[in-house]
């Protein structure tokens, strides 16, 4: 799936023909979820257990396209099982990713604690800076259905509420695994204040946003917040942002 202003079919088109123009050319090119790989192994696209876990969670092409990000979080996700702390996520929408991650890993196995952290009624006005908030976010009854979605683990907690406000009711003590897609400059960079201290040496934290075109302001303000740390984001071409504490 790629996300593009599609006019009308005929746009779709010339990108499918590009496409296979492409595959012609090089041989090896794997694409979705706005990438287009020419000449890179992409082992991850042949993962056994990752596509099994991908197909029982999506429900629909778009979700089915967020391999290449999951291809990043299950690395992250790997390296924080021997980090100390929790994993929390902040902006959780349906949860299919940390579904997956969850199915992936068998974690209620895991001597971990996840934390599922939204509003599950769409953006604050006070948060929404940026103006990415939209009727998807606010679909009917969707924390009932992501609570559903996690309820074979006893240690996935899924917490309604505002952040960072809602950390001071419930949050872990430590953290080994931070993600962030809260679509919001602001709401961003108030929870990364609140957490940050509690992220555990060795930690990491995938921004999901930091790299796509459309979400710059939460790109220059998280630049601007960790290089005042002493940190350097990495900036990846499925968009994500990585940040590994010393």
């Amino acid at each position: 799936m790629f996300y593009g202003d599609f006019k009308n079919k005929d746009d779709l088109s010339f990108l499918n023909s590009c496409l296979e123009r492409l595959k012609s050319i090089f041989g090896s090119v794997a694409y979705g979820d706005n990438n287009i790989i020419i000449g890179r192994n992409c082992s991850y696209l042949q993962d056994a257990k990752l596509l099994a876990a991908i197909k029982r969670h999506a429900t629909n092409e778009q979700e089915r396209s967020l391999i290449f990000r999951l291809n990043t979080l299950i690395w992250a996700f790997d390296h924080a099982l021997r980090i100390d702390g929790d994993i929390v996520e902040c902006g959780v929408w349906k949860g299919f990713l940390f579904s997956v991650l969850a199915d992936y890993f068998d974690f209620g196995q895991v001597p971990k604690q996840m934390w599922l952290y939204d509003t599950y009624a769409g953006i604050p006005a006070r948060y929404d800076t940026e103006k990415h908030d939209h009727p998807v976010l606010r679909e009917e009854n969707l924390y009932e259905k992501v609570v559903l979605r996690f309820r074979r683990y006893e240690n996935v907690h899924v917490v309604r509420g505002m952040l960072p406000e809602i950390l001071r009711e419930r949050s872990p003590r430590r953290i080994a695994l931070l993600h962030l897609d809260l679509n919001s400059s602001k709401a961003e960079i108030e929870t990364l204040d609140a957490l940050f201290d509690r992220l555990s040496p060795g930690g990491m934290i995938v921004f999901d946003d930091y790299g796509w075109s459309g979400y710059r302001e939460q790109h220059d303000a998280e630049k601007r917040w960790a290089e005042t740390r002493g940190y350097r984001i990495l900036e990846m071409t499925t968009g994500q942002g990585v940040l590994l504490k010393r």
